[in-house]
């Protein structure tokens, strides 16, 4: 799965419902679920930064938009 064009960010399977996340070629996290209970983005310390995300491509947005570091 790739990203739209303004963004640095990629998605690399791990098994059926865990992705993990790169962010210009380092691994910087993961997202999972699926398309009932809503897909979570965690930090590379497995921190949540995201969830409620209806679509694995959506839950990119954690690390495409600027946050602080802390849980949502």
């Amino acid at each position: 799965m790739q990203p739209p064009d303004r963004t640095d960010v990629t998605l690399t399977p791990y098994s059926p419902w865990v992705w993990h996340v790169y962010l210009r070629g380092e691994c910087v996290g993961t997202v999972s679920g699926d398309g009932l209970d809503g897909f979570t983005a965690r930090d590379i310390d497995h921190r949540s930064i995201g969830h409620g995300y209806m679509s694995a491509e959506a839950a990119m947005q954690a690390w495409a938009d600027p946050h602080d570091g802390n849980p949502r």
